[in-house]
């Protein structure tokens, strides 16, 4: 990508999208199947091209204006790919390897009807608490786990 956001700085950057860079851009803060996460950035960097402070952005965003300044660091470095990344760290593993491996197999044997069931499940047998939803749930999709609503079928229908 040919990107004359080198002459740009943070607090001037109107007009230094290409075409085609602030097209790509729109269309993923615009796309409702995208992660919002990156949505948000790429509407920060669209916004910024319009010539909106970092500051303008943050606040309409409803984030820090020291993260607009790091997304856009992401993009002047890698492009659309850098602010793909998603690499913060988060928190250590709470449950070992083995103990990992251990629970997608359990789940896979008994296929739990929620994660309320796959919660009782490691506190009963690992001791380790959960305290949200949400984080068990992004544990259980860092194992590669997914969850999908069971159709239904009606009863007088032949599955």
């Amino acid at each position: 990508m040919d990107r004359n956001w080198d002459s740009c700085f943070v607090h001037d950057s109107r007009g230094c999208l290409s075409a085609e860079d602030r097209a790509d851009l729109i269309a993923l803060a615009r796309d409702g199947s995208a992660a919002h996460r990156l949505a948000r950035r790429a509407n920060s960097l669209v916004l910024l091209d319009d010539g909106w402070s970092c500051e303008r952005v943050a606040a309409a965003l409803f984030v820090d204006d020291e993260t607009v300044r790091r997304w856009h660091q992401l993009f002047l470095e890698d492009g659309l790919e850098g602010l793909t990344r998603f690499d913060g760290g988060g928190s250590c593993p709470r449950l070992a390897d083995d103990q990992e491996a251990k629970l997608k197999s359990w789940i896979a044997a008994t296929l739990p009807r929620s994660t309320r069931d796959v919660g009782a499940d490691i506190e009963r047998e690992f001791g380790v608490v959960y305290e949200s939803r949400s984080g068990l749930a992004a544990m259980l999709h860092r194992l590669g786990l997914e969850y999908h609503k069971p159709e239904t079928i009606g009863r007088k229908l032949d599955p």
